[in-house]
């Protein structure tokens, strides 16, 4: 994928609102900003239409295809928050939620906030941190949009709270505390695996193979209070020589986790 990246409005659409979004986060991510799709001198580019803020690619000069978007309210997003809210999926055990207890999760790798969507209409506080200005983007579009729908509003304005940072740097300098943390790593390149799908090849041309994956698990063992959660593709190693404190399966992929051991002096206190 080429690095270089471009903002593009349609000539067709005349919101002054979508335009001056446009012109804004060209700004923000110091991009060039179009009205003609000539202009685009790159593969991909970020186009705002009347549905949001979309990661697209041209396939020819006539032909735009969108690759990444982010929507809370339709979608997958919208299935899952009609149809598969419920504490006993795989997800919600691995980040200990329980009847009457809800975790504050911090999501250390957002992506596109899948995952912290379903933990907020559980009822979840979450913290999403990204560090790919793009992808923070797609998701600060699609929580925006989502705020002005009365059937999300609530969750993702009073859930849901996104982060332009690198979540070592966060973790390491932040006096907040969580629950747990949530790392979704990208999986290793498998050529035959379901899970190489091409949303997932897009991601990691954007932000890399997070190579310092380990690393973070390492700060996560010490900044969270309870526990660890990392998401791994079905017979993927565990991305740590520490061996989770147990593992949860799901039909595609676990989640390992790590349960974190609090220090007590011998009268029983915290240290």
């Amino acid at each position: 994928m080429k690095k270089s990246l471009s903002i593009f409005v349609p000539a067709a659409i005349n919101s002054p609102v979508i335009l001056r979004k446009a012109k804004s986060l060209a700004k923000k991510l110091k991009l060039n900003c179009y009205r003609s799709i000539t202009e685009i001198n790159s593969d991909f580019f970020l186009m705002y239409s009347e549905n949001g803020l979309q990661f697209c690619q041209i396939n020819n000069i006539d032909r735009v295809k969108c690759l990444l978007y982010v929507d809370f309210v339709r979608g997958k997003n919208g299935y899952r928050h009609y149809r598969n809210l419920t504490i006993r999926q795989p997800l919600a055990k691995a980040m200990g939620i329980k009847s009457g207890i809800r975790p504050s999760v911090f999501d250390a790798t957002a992506g596109l906030g899948q995952d912290a969507f379903v933990l907020a209409c559980l009822g979840c506080n979450v913290s999403l941190c990204e560090r790919s200005p793009v992808l923070h983007s797609l998701l600060e579009d699609g929580l925006e949009r989502a705020w002005n729908e009365k059937k999300t509003a609530q969750i993702v304005s009073t859930r849901m709270h996104l982060l332009l940072k690198d979540s070592k740097d966060f973790l390491q300098n932040s006096q907040e505390k969580f629950h747990t943390i949530y790392l979704d790593p990208m999986y290793p390149h498998r050529t035959t695996s379901a899970l190489n799908r091409q949303e997932m090849r897009i991601i990691r041309n954007l932000v890399g193979n997070d190579d310092d994956s380990e690393t973070l698990l390492n700060i996560a063992f010490a900044e969270a209070t309870n526990r660890v959660v990392v998401k791994r593709p079905k017979g993927a190693e565990e991305l740590s020589d520490r061996a989770p404190s147990f593992v949860i399966s799901a039909k595609k992929s676990r989640y390992d986790v790590y349960l974190i051991q609090i220090e007590r002096s011998p009268s029983g206190k915290i240290a």
